[in-house]
């Protein structure tokens, strides 16, 4: 039983294993500005959108992205499902902001300034690999 709690203590603890996803970009710039990485702004109606979905679960939860991710970006994750917002004053503030057309889903990368660097508005069921280096693509230089 000890064993197993060390082993699960370790896999819990691993780097670029588990990702989180915040909600509040105001915040997740503050972090950028401390931590020099680049915020990655993710628009889904994960509700009605299939492609969303399949961006998530194909790429988002690979581990080529996740260890890609957790050394470059803080992962911001506007969602736009009916009704389920409690800020969604301020989410449509963000969505005028970098997300002019409504386009769902859309990856906007920007850096601690919050200057766009790049996006990507159509996923191509790219395998992660693929993904990964459209997003760097974008990095600082």
């Amino acid at each position: 039983m000890k064993n197993m709690t060390l082993v699960l203590l370790f896999v819990a603890t691993m780097p670029g294993y588990s990702q989180t996803w915040k909600t509040n970009l105001k915040d997740a710039f503050k972090e950028a500005s401390v931590s020099g990485k680049e915020v990655l702004l993710f628009f889904s109606v994960s509700e009605t959108c299939e492609t969303c979905d399949q961006l998530e679960e194909k790429v988002f939860k690979s581990p080529a992205f996740r260890d890609f991710a957790s050394e470059n970006y803080i992962l911001v994750k506007q969602d736009f499902n009916s009704g389920k917002s409690d800020n969604m004053e301020e989410n449509l503030l963000i969505v005028e902001k970098y997300n002019k057309d409504g386009f769902f889903p859309l990856v906007v990368v920007i850096n601690k300034n919050t200057k766009v660097l790049g996006q990507i508005g159509v996923y191509k069921n790219e395998s992660p690999s693929e993904y990964v280096a459209k997003l760097q693509s974008f990095s600082k230089t």
